[in-house]
């Protein structure tokens, strides 16, 4: 961030002062330790002198200029630095101030300092600073060299009146000309003209309403830009803000969408678990049912296996000597022809039986198919899977559908028909 002036002028507000140093020979009526300086008004007070004098040097040169020039150069740096500070750190800025403005410094309690500005040059904080530049308005009319000397003699004999005489009697420009002004002002009792009114009085005058009016103008934009910054820092954190709101509703939103979701999945889970609870239990039972009842028939298939072969072993005997009889009275029926009918016999026994263990165990399959069926299909819902209308039907019809037990075959197609049709009228499209 960046500070403004009245910001920068607020840190920097009793802690940190300025004060020239001037020599005598530079001033009439300066006390350099009663005019003491803010940042603001150290600005100012340079600004001032500096275009004064810049107007003199357009006309003479002097290094009155060169010097306000760079005292002047080294407080744009300093603003410049504290336009561009992050935070302000009093530590940190007298250090900067003491090695790149003025290594002069006082100590005016805790944390107070006033830095000190060496200058060779008049101020116009002067109480007579009017004579000095009436003084120079008239010397810039007689000649163009040696200002500094005409205006350090002008001072001397401002001071020490009786050195005139002495002085007008040197040849050297910037001697005669201090005194022959001096005893002009003396002795000719003449009021200054209205072009040095105008110049000492008018002049200054005028700059210091356009200063103040210059002033008013930089404060004035200073706090619209101010102003607008903040609106704009405020109206940023709104926009994102909202942003941000809007992205936790739409958040809520797909929360709520999706939790709505999941209940409605349970909820139809819990529908399909309660209408298929019952079935699912059935059939497991059916299935464990039939399993023992394979397990049963088996087992009385192996021992009825036995029994035949014992009792076939029996019968051979039996039989051979009944069949020579027999073949005495009917002569036509051979005893290869009663062993055959009697084998065909038992194997139509044993394959009954083995068709009835096969019989049980396919129902037992069946009936575990149709529980681990049910079971999926509720965990497809639980899962939320998005099943129609069609596949809903298929499944059912294999839940619901007759169990083919394998030893006659049934047309069953009429009943699924009907239980379809019963049941589609309850599922949702």
């Amino acid at each position: 961030m960046s500070f403004t002036k009245k910001q920068i002028s607020n840190f920097l507000s009793g802690k940190i002062l300025f004060r020239f140093t001037i020599s005598n020979e530079f001033i009439i009526a300066f006390n350099e330790h009663e005019e003491l300086f803010t940042f603001d008004e150290i600005e100012k007070v340079v600004e001032s002198n500096l275009d004064y004098w810049k107007t003199i040097s357009d006309k003479i040169p002097n290094n009155f200029y060169s010097n306000w020039q760079s005292l002047s150069d080294r407080i744009a740096t300093i603003r410049k630095y504290f336009t561009e500070l992050e935070e302000f750190n009093l530590d940190d800025v007298t250090h900067y101030l003491y090695y790149n403005l003025s290594t002069s410094q006082e100590s005016r309690g805790q944390d107070s300092f006033t830095y000190i500005f060496a200058i060779s040059s008049p101020i116009d904080r002067d109480a007579e600073i009017r004579k000095i530049k009436s003084f120079v308005s008239f010397y810039i009319q007689q000649t163009n060299t040696y200002a500094e000397e005409a205006v350090k003699c002008f001072i001397r004999l401002s001071k020490n009146p009786e050195l005139a005489g002495s002085y007008l009697s040197n040849s050297s420009q910037y001697q005669f000309y201090p005194a022959l002004y001096l005893l002009r002002k003396n002795f000719s009792n003449i009021r200054e003209n209205v072009s040095d009114f105008e110049t000492n009085i008018v002049s200054p005058l005028t700059r210091k309403l356009e200063e103040i009016s210059a002033e008013s103008d930089e404060q004035y934009r200073e706090i619209t830009a101010f102003t607008e910054t903040k609106h704009n820092e405020i109206q940023q954190q709104f926009d994102n803000k909202v942003i941000e709101l809007e992205e936790f509703q739409k958040s809520i939103n797909n929360w709520q969408k999706d939790k709505q979701d999941r209940l409605a999945n349970l909820e139809e889970t819990y529908k399909n678990k309660l209408s298929l609870e019952t079935p699912e239990q059935l059939w497991n039972e059916r299935a464990e049912e039939y399993r023992k009842r394979a397990k049963n028939w088996t087992l009385a298939l192996v021992i009825n296996v036995i029994a035949l072969i014992w009792i076939f072993k029996q019968l051979v005997l039996v039989i051979h000597n009944y069949s020579l009889n027999i073949k005495k009275e009917i002569p036509f029926i051979s005893e290869s022809f009663i062993f055959i009918s009697v084998i065909s016999f038992f194997i139509y026994i044993v394959r009954v039986l083995i068709k009835i263990v096969m019989s049980n165990h396919h129902l037992a399959a069946e009936y575990k198919q149709k529980a681990a069926l049910t079971r999926f299909y509720q965990s497809l819902t639980y899962a939320g899977t998005d099943i129609d209308r069609e596949e809903r039907l298929i499944i059912i019809n294999s839940l619901f559908s007759r169990v083919d037990t394998g030893l006659i075959k049934t047309d069953n197609s009429n009943d699924s028909e009907a239980i379809l049709a019963i049941l589609s009228k309850n599922i949702k499209s």
